[in-house]
């Protein structure tokens, strides 16, 4: 293996803004209607990340290759809904690999890491979301072993307005 896995440090948060700021860029590539991050907020990640970095039910992990450089990234974090069941949920968001590095299993070791840090806080269930206009990040979910549960619409609420209300 030709990367490894680590919590990610304060030192890595210019690489983890770069690599969000590719992540939303694929994801607008591939469909421009996405609902994604607003460009004030993209200005403060580094802030937002460091915040992550620094609390316990959290955690973002990056893959790095055999020069400590970051190729990859995913964040993990443990939700508890008291309206919502099972309690706590872990949620995996802003997943990205680098494109020469993807289809080398750095994926699958991220959710790993991931997965690991939900069993060690007794989360019972993850989730995550993908775009469906995104086949192989669908289909790289899946291999892991993410199923798909439930979709989302979205829609311009005057394309639901019944003329004449």
């Amino acid at each position: 293996m030709d990367f490894r896995i680590r919590r990610a440090r304060k030192g890595d948060l210019p690489e983890l803004r770069r690599m969000r700021a590719a992540l939303q860029d694929l994801l607008v590539d591939k469909d421009p209607r996405v609902y994604r991050l607003s460009q004030e907020f993209l200005g403060e990640i580094e802030r937002f990340y460091g915040e992550i970095i620094a609390k316990s039910d959290s955690r973002i992990f990056i893959a790095v290759d055999e020069k400590d450089r970051p190729v990859a990234m995913a964040m993990v974090r443990v939700l508890d809904n008291p309206h919502m069941e099972p309690r706590p949920m872990g949620r995996i968001d802003d997943a990205w690999v680098e494109p020469a590095w993807r289809g080398r299993g750095v994926m699958k070791a991220l959710t790993s890491a991931c997965a690991r840090f939900l069993v060690e806080r007794k989360v019972r269930l993850v989730m995550l979301d993908w775009a469906n206009n995104n086949p192989p990040s669908g289909e790289c979910w899946q291999r892991i072993g993410f199923v798909p549960l439930m979709t989302m619409g979205f829609a311009a609420p005057e394309a639901l307005v019944i003329p004449g209300d």
